[in-house]
């Protein structure tokens, strides 16, 4: 083994430097962790009904992340969900396989990009954030970066 005396100054800013790398290690290997919670099928939820609505599916390509329309939802005449199947009513034509997220990127613990809603044809500023508790995904549109001028929208894991 060979041993190495140093300065007690130098030995200082060495242990602050590895405190440092430790710690930037950990967080990025956490937010990694929160993002990678998002990857799968999301039930979409109508925001004045509430009813079941969609069946999302979140992937990663190419370094970014998409998110596809795979499944739309309808109630019968019980209140049960029943999935439309093709050929589609009207208002539903081309929405399944409809792409969501372009440009979706990992910032810290959530996802930022854009976002396309197929109701109004328009694509937002988006960010998405996974909450433990619940597991949930809360999506924000917004027609401005910060997110102040937008709206929130829940989806809830497919089970």
């Amino acid at each position: 083994m060979i041993f190495v005396i140093l300065p007690p100054n130098l030995k200082f800013k060495l242990m602050k430097k590895l405190l440092f790398l430790c710690l930037f290690i950990a967080t990025a290997t956490l937010a990694q962790a929160q993002v990678s919670k998002m990857l799968g099928q999301w039930n979409t939820y109508d925001d004045k009904t509430g009813d079941m609505r969609s069946t999302v599916k979140i992937y990663e390509e190419n370094g970014t992340y998409q998110a596809v329309i795979t499944t739309l939802y309808e109630k019968d005449a019980n209140g049960k969900y029943k999935v439309l199947t093709a050929p589609y009513p009207k208002e539903y034509e081309g929405v399944v396989g409809t792409k969501l997220f372009s440009e979706m990127k990992v910032h810290s613990d959530h996802l930022k990009g854009k976002v396309y809603d197929p109701e109004s044809q328009k694509t937002y500023h988006g960010k998405v954030t996974y909450h433990t508790k619940h597991d949930e995904l809360v999506l924000r549109g917004s027609l401005d970066k910060a997110g102040v001028l937008g709206r929130s929208q829940t989806w809830k894991r497919k089970k």
